[in-house]
C-alpha cells in the first residue's frame, strides 16, 4: 500500500514540477519579448495555464491518494453520516450565495460552497467497507466517542476563534479611507454602532454554524480513528491506519 501511494505521489509530483518549471520559464522568456508580444493573449496565458493544470492536478492527486489509502476501510456507520454532512455543508453554502440580505452571508457561503464541493468529490471517489462487513464491527467505544467530540470541539473553537476575530469590524468600515475621513462624527458613530451590531447578530451567529461542519466531520473521522487503536476485529483485520 505504501509503496503504491508513493509512486502515486511521485508521478504527480514529478507532473506538477514540470509543468510549473515550464510556465515560470516561459514568463520568464516573455520578458525578452516586445512589449507588444508581451501583451498578446496567448503569450500571457501559457503560464496561467500552465499553474491552472497544475492545481488541478494536485486535487486529482488527493482524491486519487485518499481513494486508494481509505479504500474499503470506512465503515458505513461513518461514510454516510459524513457524506451527509457535506451534503448540508453545500445546502448551507447554496443559501448563503443566493440570499439576497448579507453581503458576508454570501462571502461565507461561497466559501462553504466551494469547500463543501471539493469535499464531495474527493469522499464520492472512496469506496466504503461492504455493508455486510460493517455490521459485524462492534460497536464504537466510549472511549472513541470523546476522543472525537473533543478533537471536534478544538476545531470548532480554533475555527470559530480565528474567523470570528479576522470578521471583528474596524475603521473604515467597508468605506473608502478617503470617504470615511470626510465624515463627521456622528456619521462615524452610527456606522461603528451599526457595524459592530451586524457583528454580534449575524456574523458570530453564522461563523459559530459554519464552523460546525469540519468540527462534526472531525468528529465522525477521528473517533473511528480512535476504534482501530485496538485490537482488530476478529476476521477483518482492516484498519484505518
Amino acid at each position: 500500500m505504501k509503496n503504491r501511494l508513493f509512486r502515486i505521489t511521485r508521478g504527480f509530483v514529478i507532473t506538477i514540477a514540470i509543468l510549473l518549471a515550464f510556465g515560470w520559464g516561459f514568463s520568464q522568456y516573455a520578458e525578452t519579448l516586445s512589449d507588444e508580444r508581451q501583451n498578446d493573449v496567448l503569450i500571457k496565458a501559457i503560464p496561467f495555464v500552465a499553474v491552472f493544470v497544475s492545481v488541478i492536478l494536485g486535487f486529482v492527486c488527493l482524491i486519487v491518494v485518499v481513494a486508494v489509502a481509505l479504500e474499503g476501510k470506512v465503515p458505513q456507520r461513518s461514510y454516510r453520516p459524513i457524506e451527509g454532512i457535506i451534503i448540508a455543508g453545500i445546502l448551507l453554502g447554496v443559501v448563503g450565495l443566493f440570499q439576497g440580505w448579507k453581503l458576508f452571508a454570501y462571502e461565507v457561503g461561497f466559501l462553504l460552497l466551494l469547500g463543501s464541493l471539493m469535499a464531495f468529490m474527493v469522499w464520492s471517489h472512496l469506496t466504503p467497507m461492504p455493508t455486510r462487513q460493517s455490521r459485524r464491527l462492534p460497536p464504537l467505544s466510549q472511549q472513541a466517542h470523546i476522543i472525537g467530540l473533543i478533537l471536534g470541539v478544538v476545531v470548532w473553537a480554533v475555527i470559530a476563534f480565528v474567523t470570528i476575530s479576522d470578521a471583528k469590524p474596524h475603521e473604515p468600515y467597508g468605506f473608502g479611507q478617503t470617504l470615511w475621513d470626510f465624515k463627521d462624527d456622528t456619521e462615524k458613530a452610527q456606522i461603528k454602532d451599526d457595524a459592530e451590531s451586524d457583528y454580534r447578530t449575524a456574523k458570530i451567529p453564522l461563523l459559530i454554524l459554519v464552523g460546525l461542519v469540519p468540527a462534526s466531520l472531525v468528529y465522525l473521522g477521528a473517533r473511528e480513528v480512535a476504534a482501530t487503536q485496538d485490537k482488530h476485529v476478529p476476521g477483518i483485520g482492516v484498519s484505518l491506519s
